[in-house]
Protein backbone atom coordinates (compact mmCIF):
# COMPACT_ATOMS: atom_id res chain seq x y z
CA UNK A 1 0.00 0.00 0.00
CA UNK A 2 1.82 3.00 -1.92
CA UNK A 3 1.09 6.67 0.32
CA UNK A 4 -1.25 7.42 -2.87
CA UNK A 5 -3.57 4.65 -2.26
CA UNK A 6 -3.48 5.36 1.72
CA UNK A 7 -5.05 9.06 0.63
CA UNK A 8 -7.73 7.58 -1.56
CA UNK A 9 -8.52 5.23 1.37
CA UNK A 10 -8.70 7.49 4.04
CA UNK A 11 -10.62 9.62 2.02
CA UNK A 12 -13.12 6.84 1.36
CA UNK A 13 -12.80 6.44 5.51
CA UNK A 14 -13.76 9.87 6.51
CA UNK A 15 -16.45 9.69 4.04
CA UNK A 16 -17.80 6.15 5.17
CA UNK A 17 -17.80 6.84 9.03
CA UNK A 18 -19.49 10.17 8.73
CA UNK A 19 -22.11 9.04 5.74
CA UNK A 20 -22.87 5.41 5.73
CA UNK A 21 -22.20 4.42 9.75
CA UNK A 22 -24.92 6.35 11.19
CA UNK A 23 -26.91 4.36 8.93
CA UNK A 24 -26.18 1.00 9.98
CA UNK A 25 -25.38 1.27 12.97
CA UNK A 26 -27.21 -1.45 15.76
CA UNK A 27 -28.38 -0.76 19.02
CA UNK A 28 -26.65 2.87 18.83
CA UNK A 29 -23.06 1.40 17.66
CA UNK A 30 -21.27 2.34 14.68
CA UNK A 31 -18.73 0.51 12.67
CA UNK A 32 -15.37 2.66 12.61
CA UNK A 33 -13.63 2.75 9.61
CA UNK A 34 -11.00 5.35 10.64
CA UNK A 35 -9.83 2.22 13.35
CA UNK A 36 -9.89 -0.53 10.88
CA UNK A 37 -8.06 1.93 7.85
CA UNK A 38 -5.08 2.94 10.48
CA UNK A 39 -4.94 -1.14 12.04
CA UNK A 40 -4.56 -2.20 8.82
CA UNK A 41 -2.71 0.72 7.67
CA UNK A 42 -0.25 -0.38 10.80
CA UNK A 43 -0.46 -4.14 8.85
CA UNK A 44 1.31 -2.87 5.73
CA UNK A 45 3.10 0.00 6.43
CA UNK A 46 4.22 -0.28 9.78
CA UNK A 47 4.84 1.90 12.96
CA UNK A 48 5.57 5.17 10.99
CA UNK A 49 3.54 5.45 8.36
CA UNK A 50 0.40 4.26 10.44
CA UNK A 51 1.20 6.31 13.53
CA UNK A 52 1.40 9.46 11.13
CA UNK A 53 -1.32 8.80 9.00
CA UNK A 54 -3.61 8.07 12.16
CA UNK A 55 -2.69 11.54 13.51
CA UNK A 56 -3.58 13.41 10.01
CA UNK A 57 -6.63 11.15 9.61
CA UNK A 58 -7.55 12.10 13.02
CA UNK A 59 -7.15 15.77 12.70
CA UNK A 60 -9.08 16.00 9.51
CA UNK A 61 -12.08 14.13 11.49
CA UNK A 62 -11.65 17.02 14.57
CA UNK A 63 -12.44 19.79 12.40
CA UNK A 64 -15.67 18.94 12.97
CA UNK A 65 -15.57 19.50 16.67
CA UNK A 66 -12.91 22.08 16.88
CA UNK A 67 -13.55 22.48 21.08
CA UNK A 68 -11.85 18.64 21.17
CA UNK A 69 -9.25 19.37 18.61
CA UNK A 70 -7.02 16.48 18.50
CA UNK A 71 -8.59 13.83 20.37
CA UNK A 72 -9.39 11.84 17.10
CA UNK A 73 -5.80 12.45 16.20
CA UNK A 74 -4.29 10.90 19.76
CA UNK A 75 -6.45 8.30 19.63
CA UNK A 76 -5.88 7.13 15.86
CA UNK A 77 -2.26 7.60 16.10
CA UNK A 78 -2.08 5.15 19.19
CA UNK A 79 -3.83 2.63 17.53
CA UNK A 80 -1.22 3.28 14.50
CA UNK A 81 0.95 2.44 16.99
CA UNK A 82 -0.09 -0.29 18.84
CA UNK A 83 -1.48 -2.02 15.93
CA UNK A 84 1.84 -2.09 14.03
CA UNK A 85 3.04 -3.31 16.98
CA UNK A 86 0.99 -5.92 17.71
CA UNK A 87 0.43 -7.24 14.40
CA UNK A 88 5.40 -7.03 14.93
CA UNK A 89 4.27 -10.30 17.29
CA UNK A 90 1.38 -12.34 16.14
CA UNK A 91 0.80 -14.22 12.59
CA UNK A 92 -0.86 -11.51 10.31
CA UNK A 93 -2.39 -14.10 7.78
CA UNK A 94 -4.85 -15.54 11.16
CA UNK A 95 -8.63 -14.31 10.92
CA UNK A 96 -9.12 -14.53 14.15
CA UNK A 97 -5.44 -12.76 14.86
CA UNK A 98 -6.97 -9.66 12.13
CA UNK A 99 -10.15 -9.94 14.35
CA UNK A 100 -8.37 -9.66 17.55
CA UNK A 101 -6.32 -6.61 16.92
CA UNK A 102 -9.03 -4.84 15.25
CA UNK A 103 -10.83 -5.22 18.53
CA UNK A 104 -8.44 -4.52 20.60
CA UNK A 105 -7.73 -1.83 18.66
CA UNK A 106 -11.63 -0.40 18.46
CA UNK A 107 -11.54 -0.63 22.22
CA UNK A 108 -8.29 1.46 22.78
CA UNK A 109 -9.87 4.03 20.54
CA UNK A 110 -12.74 3.96 22.00
CA UNK A 111 -11.06 4.35 25.88
CA UNK A 112 -8.87 6.86 24.94
CA UNK A 113 -11.63 8.89 23.46
CA UNK A 114 -14.08 8.48 25.89
CA UNK A 115 -11.57 8.76 28.93
CA UNK A 116 -10.87 11.97 27.62
CA UNK A 117 -14.04 13.48 26.68
CA UNK A 118 -15.90 12.13 30.08
CA UNK A 119 -12.80 12.85 32.28
CA UNK A 120 -15.41 14.80 34.77
CA UNK A 121 -17.51 12.06 34.65
CA UNK A 122 -16.04 8.72 35.16
CA UNK A 123 -20.07 7.25 36.00
CA UNK A 124 -20.50 8.48 32.45
CA UNK A 125 -17.70 7.53 30.32
CA UNK A 126 -18.58 3.84 32.25
CA UNK A 127 -21.91 3.54 30.49
CA UNK A 128 -20.91 4.68 27.40
CA UNK A 129 -17.74 2.78 26.96
CA UNK A 130 -19.97 -0.12 27.56
CA UNK A 131 -22.71 0.62 26.01
CA UNK A 132 -20.64 2.02 22.51
CA UNK A 133 -17.64 0.89 23.03
CA UNK A 134 -17.90 -2.61 23.23
CA UNK A 135 -20.64 -2.99 20.62
CA UNK A 136 -18.36 -0.84 18.28
CA UNK A 137 -15.62 -2.85 18.95
CA UNK A 138 -17.44 -5.95 18.05
CA UNK A 139 -18.79 -4.53 14.99
CA UNK A 140 -15.74 -3.16 13.81
CA UNK A 141 -13.99 -6.77 14.34
CA UNK A 142 -17.26 -7.95 11.89
CA UNK A 143 -15.60 -5.39 8.89
CA UNK A 144 -12.34 -7.50 9.13
CA UNK A 145 -14.16 -10.90 8.48
CA UNK A 146 -15.82 -8.90 5.69
CA UNK A 147 -12.09 -7.43 4.47
CA UNK A 148 -10.28 -11.23 5.18
CA UNK A 149 -13.10 -12.56 2.75
CA UNK A 150 -12.53 -9.75 -0.11
CA UNK A 151 -8.92 -9.99 0.08
CA UNK A 152 -8.87 -13.82 -0.55
CA UNK A 153 -10.92 -13.95 -3.11
CA UNK A 154 -8.82 -11.31 -4.83
CA UNK A 155 -5.89 -13.60 -4.05
CA UNK A 156 -7.52 -16.67 -4.98
CA UNK A 157 -8.35 -14.91 -8.84
CA UNK A 158 -5.09 -13.93 -8.83
CA UNK A 159 -3.33 -17.41 -8.14
CA UNK A 160 -6.05 -18.62 -11.25
CA UNK A 161 -6.07 -15.81 -13.43
CA UNK A 162 -9.73 -14.88 -13.03
CA UNK A 163 -10.98 -18.24 -14.44
CA UNK A 164 -13.58 -20.30 -13.28
CA UNK A 165 -12.45 -23.80 -12.07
Amino acid sequence: MRTGRFAALAIAAVILDSAVAPEIEILGARPDFLVLLVAYGALVLGARPATIGGFILGLIVDAEHPEYLGLHALSLSVIGFASAAAWEHLVRGSLFVQICVLFGAALLHDLIYYLVYYRNHLDMFARFFVRFGLIGAAYTAAFAVVIYILAQARTWRAIVGGTRV
